[in-house]
């Protein structure tokens, strides 16, 4: 009897204790998202329960209509106070105008876990900036047109191949688009970062796709592991959370060590001199710094690119008004040629809309997050804005999955309508409210890379197919709850009709 009155009074205090935790906005005159005093998983519970997505979870949070027009809304990671930004002035504030106040993403690895706690997306400011500096010398415009360019022509004359063997002798066929994809986008990264010839849509296999899906294979300890770099940051070094399974991270070491000096600047190379260059004790010394790079820019491309182009290719298939008028354009700018010049695919202007469109529907990153890292001991002000200052250490989410679906700035939202981003309405277009890459200092390194790819792939897609809905395509696109990125849960499936231009 004694000890279930001491395990009751255990529960009652916990509960109890909880309640004060959540009261924090509250007590603060804030509006906030309420959570349960008898789970310590704030916000999170769906989440962690892999019943919804990342980038649906914070767009459910910055939609809730209990939110009203507030500017700002308290929620809670774990018992942890964050917010969610939803005003565009204060997201400039956050993201670019008071970088120094925001310096870091909220999540961090495990220092013992090198090859995690090394990349770019994960290392703090101080180690963060030169690497920084260093690999976006391998996306500056002169680079993409002269170098990265004329690699990813080869691939994308393979991706013309790969679709002309599933057809064969057929008008028409229906395929799933998620593996095509998926070589598509892996092909393009192992030979512009790697100098492989990765040839997966060649052989129709590939061993870094291979590597690349296992890793994204769902298994309790990854969960863990991902919940715990993500929302438990501070627990990380007690927790020891992995990055990268063990096979991923030796293969990545391998990948580098057997990597032979290109006539090229591939990225290897790019982080092999930054290393000789760098001074005796910095941290890029490290010997599993260069692998770590190597992965992460795999795995940062590998399913947000896949996974964009599916989508693009599924709105242009429900749409064949759309469809048509890019394929006219496409037409027009391929004439006799089997390829298109650098120049000719940037100028584009249909097909800059419909890609803009959808990654405004998709954006590359369906959140962002900023920890509040001001030199003020009390923390930064949103003043005039909003009457609260943000501690230091507290989390500043941004859903742009939200923003961008988000009526007040777009009306019907969920219409797939590349007009939004006519030459002449561009102009009206709310500044903060269109950032499918994020924005400023922390922006993707990689964005106009990842548009170059899609239009590319695109364009020779729709030069030799016309795409269509059939039987099996999925009405609408349900977000895989077990994956980080944005990816369908459903297979997309298209009927590819022989319609060369």
């Amino acid at each position: 009897m004694l000890l279930l009155w001491l395990v009751l009074l255990t529960i009652l205090t916990f509960k109890l204790w909880l309640k004060r935790k959540y009261a924090y906005f509250r007590n603060r005159g804030i509006p906030y998202l309420p959570a349960s005093s008898w789970s310590p998983m704030g916000n999170l519970s769906q989440l962690l329960f892999l019943r919804i997505s990342f980038g649906d979870l914070f767009r459910k949070l910055y939609a809730d209509a209990r939110c009203g027009q507030a500017k700002v809304v308290g929620f809670f990671v774990f018992q942890t106070p964050a917010l969610i930004v939803r005003d565009p002035e204060i997201i400039r504030q956050v993201l670019i105008k008071n970088f120094n106040s925001f310096l870091n993403r909220y999540e961090s690895a495990d220092v013992g876990d090198p090859m995690g706690a090394l990349t770019l997306p994960l290392a703090k400011y101080h180690h963060w900036k030169e690497s920084r500096q260093c690999m976006s010398q391998l996306f500056t415009s002169g680079r993409m047109r002269e170098v990265l360019y004329p690699q990813m022509l080869d691939v994308a004359i393979d991706l013309e191949n790969y679709l002309n063997k599933k057809l064969r002798n057929r008008p028409d066929r229906v395929l799933p688009l998620g593996r095509m994809c998926q070589l598509y986008t892996t092909d393009v990264t192992g030979n512009l970062f790697y100098s492989l010839d990765v040839g997966g849509l060649r052989r129709g296999r590939s061993q870094l796709l291979q590597k690349t899906k296992e890793l994204f294979k769902t298994n309790p300890r990854k969960v863990l592991d991902f919940m715990i770099v993500f929302f438990l940051p501070k627990w990380t070094s007690l927790l020891t959370p992995k990055v990268f399974s063990k096979d991923y991270a030796q293969y990545m070491k391998d990948l580098v060590k057997e990597h032979q000096e290109p006539q090229k600047v591939d990225l290897i190379n790019q982080l092999q001199h930054f290393q000789i260059s760098c001074s005796s004790n910095h941290y890029s010394k490290h010997p599993d710094f260069i692998a770590s790079q190597a992965g992460i820019v795999l795995l940062a491309g590998f399913e947000t690119s896949s996974a964009l182009m599916g989508f693009t290719l599924y709105e242009l298939a429900k749409a064949p008004d759309i469809q048509m008028r890019l394929r006219k354009e496409l037409c027009e700018a391929f004439g006799s040629s089997s390829t298109l010049s650098y120049e000719t695919l940037m100028a584009l202007p249909y097909l800059k809309m419909v890609c803009s469109e959808a990654l405004r529907l998709y954006p590359a990153a369906a959140f962002v997050n900023r920890e509040c890292t001001s030199p003020e001991p009390e923390g930064f002000s949103l003043q005039p804005h909003v009457d609260f200052v943000v501690p230091p250490g507290m989390p500043a989410y941004i859903s742009i999955l939200g923003l961008q679906r988000d009526e007040k700035y777009w009306p019907d939202p969920y219409r797939f309508d590349p007009e939004r981003f006519a030459p002449e309405r561009i102009k009206d277009i709310i500044p903060m409210t269109y950032i499918p890459f994020g924005a400023g200092p922390h922006g993707c390194i990689g964005n106009r890379l990842g548009l170059l790819q899609l239009k590319l792939g695109i364009a020779h897609i729709l030069k030799l197919y016309w795409v269509e809905v059939c039987e099996r395509t999925v009405s609408q696109i349900r977000f895989n709850p077990k994956s980080f990125m944005l990816e369908s849960q459903d297979e997309i499936y298209l009927r590819f009709c022989r319609d060369n231009l």
